[in-house]
């Protein structure tokens, strides 16, 4: 069964939490701030569960019943092959296989991926005990991994589409800028535009279903949204805190864009999906959990610690460029005697 590295991170994550259930919570630098609030007691996967609360065994149960228990020393060395094996695997994408997982993944998760659907936010369930209020709460957690390729964490699409309006425009300069086909066409098209004095105003995001989202989440976002993706070529600049930087006039103006912008990667990353209308309510509602370099496991907390959270993201992600050929960007079309081009709207960590 061969899975990519972030998938073999998350089945890490697992046997990890199994072995280690009380999470450390860490802050946006990963400085750890509180290591005694949760204790994981259930890993939820479809209908089998995985008690961790025991001394030295993990329970799994069906339906309630009880079908087998492991020793944890068990689950510790199994963990300690699979980091090996991931930091050994060289390339950072594509699929590949770990022979001496394989009876684990078998026995354990009855030779199942141990994953949910794409469809769904959230990668791992658990009812965890909650120390500071002695009560057992169901969480759902994103797992973030450090040990493969960036995640992306909103994909482009056509719903992902901005169109910009163009004034100061003529044929002859459309068709100069839709004629550069270099390697860093959108840059140097961007440059063209400038030279030109053409007048750039954002117009609409193409898709109602994703500004409907947006508008969701604040009123003026998708504008947010649109300066910053145009000036990420204008600039040559896809960090996002550097983006906030540029768009900002003053501390005030710093403060409110970095709030915006905090919020919107929250819902993205919890909630909201570009092609789908979303009711404002996120369904992952325990945080990330993050897995290092080194293969710790830490916990980016939503439930007392969201602002951190959102610190993190912001401090963890740019703006990135998709395939300006699909997506047609910097291309230059006429309708009803107007000028129009469409940039694409695609984050990953980095």
């Amino acid at each position: 069964m061969g899975f990519n590295k972030g998938e073999w991170s998350e089945l890490y994550t697992l046997l990890y939490l199994m072995e280690q259930p009380n999470l450390v919570i860490v802050d946006e630098n990963l400085k750890v701030i509180e290591e005694n609030i949760f204790m994981i007691l259930d890993i939820i996967l479809s209908s089998s569960q995985y008690q961790t609360g025991w001394d030295k065994k993990i329970v799994k149960t069906l339906n309630d019943e009880v079908i087998k228990e492991y020793d944890k020393e068990y689950i510790s060395k199994q963990r300690r092959v699979l980091l090996q094996k991931i930091l050994a695997h060289e390339k950072a994408k594509g699929s590949f296989e770990i022979q001496e997982i394989k009876a684990l993944i078998d026995d354990l998760f009855d030779g199942k991926k141990p994953k949910g659907s794409s469809k769904v936010k959230g990668d791992l369930e658990a009812n965890v005990l909650d120390k500071s209020r002695s009560k057992i709460v169901n969480l759902k957690y994103n797992i973030k991994s450090n040990l493969g390729s960036k995640a992306t964490l909103l994909n482009a699409s056509s719903h992902t589409n901005f169109i910009y309006e163009l004034k100061n425009m003529n044929d002859e300069v459309m068709n100069e800028n839709n004629s550069i086909k270099s390697r860093k066409k959108l840059l140097e098209r961007c440059e063209f535009l400038n030279k030109h004095r053409v007048i750039v105003e954002f117009l609409k995001v193409e898709s109602t279903v994703f500004n409907y989202n947006l508008k969701l989440i604040d009123s003026h976002l998708d504008n947010i949204l649109a300066k910053m993706l145009y000036l990420s070529y204008s600039k040559n600049e896809k960090d996002i805190e550097e983006l906030i930087k540029l768009i900002g006039n003053n501390q005030d103006d710093y403060n409110f864009y970095k709030k915006k912008l905090g919020d919107f990667a929250n819902a993205v990353t919890f909630g909201m999906r570009a092609g789908e209308k979303w009711n404002g309510v996120n369904e992952v509602n325990g945080g990330i959990l993050l897995v290092t370099k080194t293969g710790e496991v830490c916990l980016l907390d939503l439930v007392y610690f969201e602002e951190i959270v959102n610190k993190y993201l912001i401090n963890n992600i740019k703006l990135d460029s998709p395939s300006s050929k699909r997506y047609e960007m910097f291309e230059i079309y006429k309708e009803n005697g107007k000028y129009y081009f469409k940039l694409n709207l695609q984050i990953r960590f980095k």
